[in-house]
């Protein structure tokens, strides 16, 4: 399952951490952005993404006839069913998650599944809400892949925005997950675009928190066998996602249970030994997180602090991280 996440990085970043190696000249390229003058829709970094915000998404560039090999295309998060009439938002239907195990016979996906609508969706974590423990008041975790030494996600003064054509990315690793995309013609004439992310069963890796996860995409290679619809078969496809070997979390406040709470605090760990402070000698904490929310993320550049460490926060009942078969 995911409801809700985090993108925080500029375009210009996302175009960094999104680049893959051109294999004719054994160099790596940046993904063209698309995003469209004029769109009502734009992409805006957030600490707290929710469907029918905006998000990057990953996709082959021969879906926009595209010179470049990918393209990024900012889209709606919660796929707008084709049939729908009037307003993008009020079609009342649950779209920003497809499971996968019913993907070739959903009256709503697998038309679009077989037309080779796939994607990539991309941001640097998930959050998801403990459901196996039965509390009334579920635990938020934000989750995210593992960190090169000394990047901590949660922390942009560790991040490094350094890029080139040999090395590619020196930054923060995004989380990809497996995705399908339409585009709709909203009644004022406009051509949107929206995306639903691809759920699975949960395996070892996250079953302590919740029974679904995302279908997540770790290697470059399983990013091109997904986008690459002309050469790799619908069946082919289903059958090469496999379940996610590492992640890393955190447990974050419960600040992010808001939507309209967009702030920093959102992706930071707190320690589930220590209540958290709800009142301060100005009022209302969360009152104060609220006044800050429009705030926007600033992503223009990165320093790496020689300080830095990166430190991952598990539950203490969580399960070794390890290589799982595929489910």
């Amino acid at each position: 399952m995911c409801g809700r996440a985090a993108c925080t990085l500029c375009p210009d970043d996302i175009q960094k951490a999104c680049s893959y190696r051109d294999k004719p000249r054994g160099k790596f390229k940046k993904p063209e952005w698309k995003e469209r003058e004029g769109t009502t829709h734009l992409y805006k970094p957030s600490y707290n993404l929710a469907p029918t915000d905006v998000i990057p998404v990953l996709l082959s560039g021969s879906q926009f006839e595209s010179e470049s090999g990918r393209v990024l295309q900012p889209m709606i998060w919660g796929l707008i069913p084709p049939w729908h009439k009037g307003d993008p938002k009020t079609h009342g239907l649950t779209t920003h998650n497809c499971r996968l195990e019913g993907i070739t016979s959903s009256k709503l996906y697998a038309s679009i599944f077989k037309r080779g609508h796939r994607c990539v969706v991309v941001c640097d974590g998930f959050f998801e809400w403990q459901t196996t423990k039965g509390k009334a008041n579920k635990q938020p975790y934000f989750i995210y892949m593992p960190q090169p030494n000394g990047i901590k996600i949660e922390e942009p003064d560790t991040w490094s925005d350094e890029w080139d054509e040999e090395v590619g990315w020196k930054g923060p690793q995004l989380i990809k997950m497996a995705g399908l995309y339409d585009k709709w013609k909203s009644p004022d004439g406009e051509d949107l675009f929206s995306c639903t992310i691809l759920t699975t069963d949960s395996n070892e890796t996250l079953s302590w928190l919740h029974h679904r996860m995302p279908v997540i995409l770790e290697t470059d290679e399983q990013v091109a066998n997904w986008l690459d619809a002309e050469s790799v078969p619908a069946n082919k496809a289903l059958s090469l996602l496999t379940p996610v070997k590492m992640l890393a979390w955190h447990p974050v406040s419960t600040i992010v249970n808001n939507s309209r709470n967009k702030v920093p605090e959102c992706i930071k760990p707190v320690d589930l030994k220590k209540p958290e402070v709800k009142k301060s000698a100005s009022g209302s904490f969360m009152d104060a997180w609220i006044k800050k929310a429009n705030t926007p993320v600033k992503r223009e550049s990165h320093s790496k602090s020689p300080e830095a460490k990166h430190v991952k926060t598990e539950p203490k009942d969580s399960p070794v991280l390890k290589e799982v078969e595929t489910v």
